[in-house]
């Protein structure tokens, strides 16, 4: 019964990342990317809460990403951009653990998850300027 109360949260989470949206200027629509540095937080984890700088740079033609807090970067093993849906996916393994991310994104937010061992924790990030 845990865990397929833990499948309906992860599923109800990653569900309400589908938000999309377009930046447009006059008659044309400028394509969005997650390039640049984004503040983040993580919170409700078991070690508590974290928060710092994410950077994501364009690698050829893909994405490179690593967050960073108390001086120590953390990099994302892989990071992937769909323009279309306006959405982040990833991994990267913290402690020896995988961690899946998903986030959707506007112009400036990011909102959505990464989720380990069964467990979701929430990810918020707002580009920095």
């Amino acid at each position: 019964m845990k865990k397929i109360f833990m499948l309906m949260l992860v599923t109800v989470l990653l569900a309400a990342c589908t938000t999309s949206q377009k930046t447009t200027t006059a008659s044309k629509t400028k394509a969005l990317t997650p390039e640049g540095q984004w503040e983040y937080s993580i919170t409700d984890t078991p070690e508590g809460n974290f928060s710092g700088i994410m950077t994501i740079s364009k690698n050829g033609e893909g994405y490179q990403a690593s967050l960073n807090a108390n001086g120590g970067d953390l990099p994302f093993e892989s990071f992937n951009w769909n323009e279309s849906e306006q959405k982040a996916t990833g991994e990267l393994y913290y402690s020896g653990t995988s961690v899946q991310f998903q986030a959707a994104m506007n112009e400036d937010q990011m909102e959505g998850g990464l989720a380990a061992m069964g467990m979701v924790f929430p990810f918020k990030a707002v580009r920095k300027r």
